[in-house]
């Protein structure tokens, strides 16, 4: 991604400080991978993408550190080494203040509230998610598919209480708009994420344009019952950070004004677990006044411990959209759904093998991907 391709320099000097400085307290921990992928397509166009690069490839290593830094004060750091790339990327970078268990003020480079998988497993997602992939449209900004700020620059409230014995979470989130570089060339429609289209920016250092991202999420945890329920919303402007702009626009001019409204929740039972979210998303074009449908995403992941090892899952995801949309023709989003077989075999508490089977159905093409993953966690 641009932007944090641009911090990649920054957070290898802050990592040779953070190693080299006499901080014995501060003590990292990190994820990784290794996996096997090979992919095939049928139908129209049905060319091998170099987006999906077949082999071996080491999937990133996740070097993260959390630190109490004074009373009711936390600080937490995270940095993925070569996630398919060779660079340094920041992931986050925050700090934290707890008043009480009802109130907790953070501030820096946060996870977004948007349902339950990206606020589980946006961290260490490696090992502690089952599958090997994420439900495709929750990808992080730089991955195909994704539509979504994964992370945000601002500051964030929430907290947790009692509710009819039970437990009510609320999180809320304030800061950078996303933004589009619409100045490259024509997108590639035929394949899931355009080699030429647009990449989701979050903004690390500045926000190009005057209005601000919130996102607002709360969830229930039932008493006696093991499930949790959440509604989630968020208003994203999403504005040109290119110069020279296919859509006429200026540095800083709106492009989209994003809605979105969600529900999530999380099952677990006796081995059996499900997850499912589902997102309304409201595009209204702020540029050519295209009006566009709106477009839905959801998912379902059900997943089941047949025995204290072996945990097989399966997983549908849906995204149904208005090819007129100019959203998704600026990030070369096409209409399509997913099935995703899996199977996760734990070697240890440490480390974990999955094999994940993967159908991509697009309108004029299906691609198979296979992956077979070794992702481990070093203390």
């Amino acid at each position: 991604m641009e932007m944090r391709s641009k911090s990649s320099l920054l957070a290898g000097l802050l990592m040779v400080t953070l190693f080299s400085a006499p901080i014995a307290a501060l003590e990292f921990e990190g994820f990784g991978s290794v996996s096997y992928h090979k992919h095939d397509v049928v139908g129209e166009h049905a060319s091998r993408s170099g987006e999906y690069p077949e082999g071996f490839t080491l999937g990133g290593f996740n070097l993260y550190a959390f630190q109490e830094i004074g009373e009711g004060t936390m600080a937490f750091a995270e940095f993925i080494i070569g996630d398919y790339t060779e660079e340094i990327e920041m992931e986050r970078l925050w700090i934290k203040r707890v008043f009480s268990p009802v109130f907790e003020f953070k501030a820096g480079l946060v996870e977004s509230p948007l349902g339950y998988w990206n606020r589980t497993y946006h961290q260490g997602g490696q090992l502690l998610q089952d599958s090997i992939t994420r439900p495709f449209f929750l990808n992080y900004e730089d991955q195909d598919g994704a539509i979504f700020p994964m992370v945000t620059v601002g500051f964030e409230m929430g907290g947790t209480t009692p509710l009819r014995h039970g437990e009510l979470d609320y999180t809320m989130i304030f800061g950078n708009g996303m933004s589009l570089n619409t100045a490259g060339e024509a997108h590639d429609m035929d394949s899931l994420h355009g080699t030429d289209s647009s990449e989701i920016k979050i903004n690390m250092l500045a926000d190009p344009g005057d209005d601000k991202l919130f996102i607002f999420r709360t969830a229930y945890r039932f008493p006696r019952f093991p499930l949790q329920i959440g509604l989630f919303g968020m208003n994203n402007p999403v504005v040109e950070s290119g110069e020279g702009s296919t859509a006429k626009v200026e540095h800083g001019d709106k492009l989209i004004a994003q809605t979105v409204a969600g529900l999530d929740l999380h099952f677990s039972m006796h081995g059996f677990e499900t997850i499912a979210e589902y997102y309304h998303i409201d595009n209204d074009d702020a540029v050519g006044k295209v009006n566009a449908d709106p477009a839905s995403g959801y998912y379902i992941h059900f997943g089941y411990q047949l025995t204290e090892r072996l945990k097989p899952l399966y997983r549908y995801v849906n995204l149904d959209i208005d090819e007129t949309d100019p959203y998704f023709a600026y990030l070369g989003i096409r209409e399509q759904e997913h099935h995703v077989v899996g199977l996760r075999y734990d070697l240890d508490e440490s480390n974990a093998l999955k094999l994940e089977v993967h159908q991509m159905k697009f309108s004029n093409k299906t691609e198979y991907h296979s992956r077979l993953q070794w992702a481990f966690l070093m203390f």
